[in-house]
């Protein structure tokens, strides 16, 4: 039997999750996850605790037939260690590596949810990464692009719009639930705090509903070669929505922005 790893940095909470790939219908089952706080830690917590979480379940590395993780958007360096721990694992492993968005991990805590849900991650930089689902029938599906934006932008888009309520769920609440709940009034509520992070599980099961051709949906049931080449580890990338520090940095001095090999809001690649 073959295995699904899928992990998450992109906050300050480490989400891990190992499914089974039960055949022949290739459904995934979760068997184990671990999900913990590690502020400014993940570069050293995380592969550890990928060991302990596949040793302490019965199997071996060589048993994790893809690797999945969680592409952002989130802390600049918190999804660079996620990226770039997944694309040496599973090169390592000559495995396919897939993506999921960390909203859409978060959002999926609330499958069992009937109605609009509004995920608010925490961007920095006084801004956050807001993104809405339609949580109906155990699925959330993703309404409209991931962005970095100022809260009250978020708000005032959210409340042309709304019409019902919305839970709100995400770490940005901690620092902004007030400026949410003071704009959209009484159609807003905000989950418990122990919800605002993506878990193994969770993760997993954003992962599992994506589709495209290197998605994980599109790499069960290939034979080893062909998965690794459907889903090559090399093509992977991240989502930051925005120019890091750096380059802004760069683009005040007015010098060239190096390539960043990285995606675009709207999936784009850019310069």
């Amino acid at each position: 039997m073959k295995y699904v790893i899928a992990f998450d940095t992109a906050t300050e909470h480490i989400a891990i999750g190992l499914a089974a790939i039960d055949e022949p219908g290739q459904t995934l089952r979760i068997v184990a996850e671990r999900d913990f706080s590690a502020p400014r830690a993940a570069l050293g917590a995380l592969l550890p605790a990928v060991r302990d979480l596949v040793g302490e379940s019965g199997i071996t590395m060589e048993q994790l037939g893809v690797v999945a993780v969680g592409r952002g958007p989130g802390s600049f360096t918190g999804v660079r260690i996620g990226v770039a721990s997944a694309k040496g694992l599973a090169h390592g492993l000559g495995v396919p590596l897939v993506g999921s968005g960390t909203l859409d991990a978060v959002a999926w805590r609330f499958s069992t949810h009937e109605g609009l849900l509004g995920v608010v991650g925490d961007a920095m930089r006084g801004e956050v990464y807001p993104a809405l689902f339609r949580c109906a029938s155990g699925r959330c599906v993703r309404l409209e692009e991931d962005r970095a934006e100022k809260p009250a932008l978020t708000v005032e888009r959210w409340r042309s719009r709304l019409d019902e309520p919305v839970l709100l769920t995400g770490n940005g609440l901690a620092k902004y639930a007030g400026v949410f709940v003071e704009a959209l009034g009484d159609v807003a509520t905000v989950a418990d705090t122990a919800l605002w992070t993506p878990t193994g599980a969770s993760l997993i099961a954003a992962a599992s509903i994506q589709t495209g051709p290197s998605s994980l949906a599109s790499v069960l049931g290939l034979d080893a070669a062909a998965a690794y080449e459907r889903a090559d580890p090399g093509a992977l990338l991240p989502v930051y929505t925005r120019l890091s520090d750096a380059e802004e940095a760069e683009k005040l001095r007015q010098d060239p922005v190096p390539s960043s090999g990285v995606l675009g809001p709207e999936g784009e690649q850019r310069a």
